[in-house]
């Protein structure tokens, strides 16, 4: 087989070139590109384990807080702490007045954050009873942590495997992922094939970012290069 002369060489970028714009989008060389990995929960003696990768870190678990192990304790995570021993009095001086208990008791609960907290390896259920409320002093609750079976909040909290999105069960079955798209159950604690996982961004390695109006005029000058090669060759 003969090697294409060099005419025939300068013809194929010439035309690579401007086809530029029709197969360039599909290599995906700028955007944001996210990498998730997987970390296996399991209740080893009625404590919260997490199974992470080398070098993985995961900071947010959604129905179950403080998973962060850091220095950077949240200091909500310290009043928890305190709640262990007995119940922590809380108060809200803007709100002076309920119609009730059990209008109390629905403030606690629209405010209140993840259900379960991790202290320690050790899970805990939130809870914030309504004690009253007057002008002096405002509403008063009572913030308590009762501690359960890690698998009585991984069950309590965890979507049912025929909910988990397929990019969060691709990642599961590879133990990591690099997609275009954000996971949509991200950090949340999935059930596959009957064990607990939590799929979490490792981080968002972009080489190049994103920027169409570079983009557009990249593609126009290759257009335009492509096109001035076919004509000097037709000359």
């Amino acid at each position: 087989m003969r090697p294409p002369t060099r005419r025939e060489l300068t013809i194929a970028i010439a035309l690579l070139l401007i086809t530029v714009p029709i197969w360039a989008p599909a290599l995906d060389v700028t955007g944001p590109d996210y990498r998730y990995e997987v970390a296996e929960l399991a209740d080893e003696d009625g404590k919260l384990a997490i199974d992470l990768p080398e070098g993985g870190y995961v900071a947010d678990v959604q129905g179950i807080d403080c998973v962060d192990r850091s220095f950077d304790f949240p200091r909500r995570c310290l009043y928890d702490g305190g709640a262990i021993d007995g119940n922590v009095t809380g108060v809200n001086p803007a709100i002076v007045a309920v119609s009730g208990p059990s209008a109390g008791d629905e403030l606690t609960r629209r405010a209140a954050a993840d259900e379960y907290v991790v202290l320690g390896d050790t899970v805990y259920r939130r809870s914030a009873t309504y004690v009253s409320a007057n002008e002096s002093v405002g509403m008063v609750v009572e913030l308590g942590a009762e501690r359960v079976d890690a698998a009585t909040a991984l069950d309590d909290v965890a979507r049912d495997q025929q909910y988990v999105s397929a990019a969060a069960k691709r990642a599961v079955e590879s133990g990591s992922l690099t997609t275009n798209e954000p996971i949509a159950d991200a950090n949340e604690v999935l059930v596959v094939d009957g064990d607990y996982y939590v799929v979490y961004e490792d981080s968002r390695p972009s080489s190049l970012s994103e920027k169409p109006a570079v983009e557009r005029t990249l593609e126009a000058l290759s257009v335009a290069a492509g096109a001035g090669l076919l004509l000097r060759r037709r000359r």
